[in-house]
């Protein structure tokens, strides 16, 4: 893809899409879904099985792609049936990613009404998508964050989400004996320090790690593109790049600076003697319950924490600390809009695509759809006539860096591939089987193959 073309795609993106920053995961090379003919008529009459054509039996299905909240949509597709006479199938997305999967079901026929996925997903299959540019939610909060393609909203935004350095306040106090303000731990010194306190005070190993590879790439390894200058086109001027050979990763000092500090969790990571056998519900309850004083990931981790979750402990989300403080990197997460449903025109019918509709303007209007997003799902919602305070202590901080605007801009342009190959190059690092100039080697050759 070339300069100008991504440029245009990302920019357009960041304007309707994301002000704060994003997860970006997926995206495939080419624009068109693989096994499918972008050129065919909207087959806007089909039902694909899904409606008999009388309105009160339409039914609709919904691929989700957070399977930390598969249980939550079942039991709301149960209450929306009974409210509406709607039928909602939930399915959870399978495979690699996301992208892989929606790709297949495309080349089956056997589409979902509502797609949920990453910004580059909605990109993808922008042909196959619902103009939702008139919808009623879109000037509370879909104008700013949901997709734009041209001209035409077609991705409305589910959440807005944020990474970085979780931590569990309480337990970081009571071993130290003293007042932990994450705000002052900026630099990896300032970080060690801390660290060490924490194991002289009897926390062998105060941090754990993901083993998953959408972790390791899809959000650690993103921040070093997003936090070239903070913005997406400063990415894209990066990986672009990359791409033509004239940025090299061992003289980037955004680069070393993150991967230092990646060398320092790694050393101190409860999961550093197989750390490729680190199990990811483990490394929740090890934080929530207070056994590790750090995890890097998002407040869509607390899905996972909040059943062990201790009542009396203090959690939170902090940034990355790293010796390079430039452009702000220590005060602001990365995040943002991260997560978009699609509506297709393909392979459901007219009256599926309108409950389609009528049911995300139920999710942004009505109080059990504001429920289910703020409450049950822990989500921090996009839109801003839903009131709900945000309940769980890492919504609430994030929703605080979004406040304040400590949100780095997004980076859409990860190939859809991306979080898979050069995940696995990261959990060869992890895991000790390859150093940092081999790793900086394949991540280099990576993005010169996408040219």
């Amino acid at each position: 893809m070339k300069v100008k073309k991504v440029l245009s795609v990302l920019l357009s993106v960041a304007m309707l899409t994301v002000i704060l920053a994003g997860c970006g995961k997926d995206q495939v090379k080419n624009e068109n879904t693989p096994g499918t003919d972008t050129s065919a008529p909207t087959e806007a009459g089909k039902d694909n099985g899904n409606t008999s054509g009388a309105a009160g039996d339409v039914k609709i299905t919904i691929l989700n792609t957070k399977s930390e909240i598969q249980t939550q949509w079942e039991e709301l597709a149960e209450e929306y049936k009974e409210l509406t006479g709607v039928g909602v199938e939930v399915s959870v997305t399978v495979g690699d990613s996301p992208s892989e999967d929606i790709t297949k079901r495309y080349a089956s026929g056997e589409v979902p009404t509502i797609f949920m996925g990453d910004v580059q997903d909605i990109i993808m299959l922008k042909d196959y998508a619902l103009d939702l540019t008139n919808e009623k939610w879109v000037p509370v909060g879909g104008s700013q964050y949901g997709i734009a393609q041209d001209g035409k909203v077609i991705g409305f935004p589910f959440c807005i989400e944020a990474r970085g350095l979780m931590y569990n306040k309480t337990v970081i106090e009571e071993i130290t004996g003293e007042s932990f303000d994450p705000d002052a731990v900026n630099t990896m010194g300032d970080l060690k320090n801390l660290l060490d306190k924490l194991v002289a005070g009897g926390m062998e190993t105060p941090v754990a790690l993901n083993k998953e590879d959408w972790s390791l790439a899809g959000h650690y390894l993103s921040q070093v593109y997003e936090e070239q200058d903070g913005t997406a086109a400063g990415a894209v001027s990066f990986t672009e790049g990359l791409k033509d050979g004239s940025v090299k990763l061992a003289d980037n000092a955004r680069w070393n600076s993150l991967m230092d500090t990646f060398d320092l969790l790694m050393q101190y990571n409860m999961n550093k003697a197989d750390p490729l056998a680190a199990d990811y519900n483990a490394n929740a309850v090890a934080l929530a319950e207070g056994d590790v004083a750090f995890w890097f990931n998002g407040n869509w981790a607390w899905a996972e924490m909040k059943d062990f979750a201790l009542e009396d402990n203090e959690y939170g989300i902090m940034p990355v600390s790293q010796n390079d403080t430039s452009i702000g990197a220590t005060d602001k997460l990365c995040g943002g809009a991260t997560k978009y449903c699609m509506i297709d025109t393909k392979y459901n019918s007219e009256a599926q695509q309108q409950a389609a509709k009528d049911f995300l303007n139920w999710l942004v209007f009505d109080p059990a759809g504001q429920e289910f997003l703020v409450n049950d799902c822990n989500l921090v919602p996009a839109f801003s006539n839903i009131e709900l305070e945000v309940t769980n202590p890492m919504g609430l901080s994030v929703q605080g860096y979004a406040v304040t605007g400590n949100i780095f801009e997004a980076f859409s342009g990860m190939p859809g591939d991306h979080w898979k190959t050069l995940g696995a190059e990261m959990q060869k690092y992890l895991g000790g089987q390859s150093t940092r100039e081999e790793l900086e080697k394949n991540i280099e050759s990576y993005w010169q193959a996408q040219k």
